[in-house]
């Protein structure tokens, strides 16, 4: 259970750093929770440990004391562009990553085949 706890606090991670970078807007969600493969489940499980440390690195760039609108915008603009080579690498669109980031918080056995991909 703490092991699953985890990981969705990881996940909420991400969603929390979109939304508080602000860029939560430049990603669609998808309404429909969407049928992905073992494939797929292992590039987003991958995308998922490659976009954490970003978030982190982004967020607390922006958040110290100080930085000017000008250093945030080109901080998000890096960022997106970092988080893009990500998901092609991971053969991912942002819309099925975030479908899948949200079918994590709503669908335990898919959360639990993703947890297993990332291990």
């Amino acid at each position: 259970m703490q092991k699953s706890l985890g990981h969705s606090i990881k996940f909420g991670l991400v969603v929390l750093a979109l939304g508080g970078l602000g860029l939560a807007s430049n990603v669609a969600f998808a309404g429909d929770a969407m049928a992905a493969s073992p494939a797929q489940i292992k590039d987003f499980a991958h995308a998922v440990a490659q976009i954490k440390p970003l978030n982190v690195q982004a967020h607390s760039e922006i958040s110290q004391k100080g930085v000017s609108k000008a250093k945030q915008d080109a901080v998000k603009k890096s960022y997106m562009e970092k988080v893009d080579k990500v998901l092609a690498t991971n053969h991912l669109s942002a819309g099925q990553y975030s479908s899948m980031l949200k079918q994590t918080q709503t669908d335990p056995a898919f959360a639990k085949q993703v947890e297993a991909a990332m291990h």
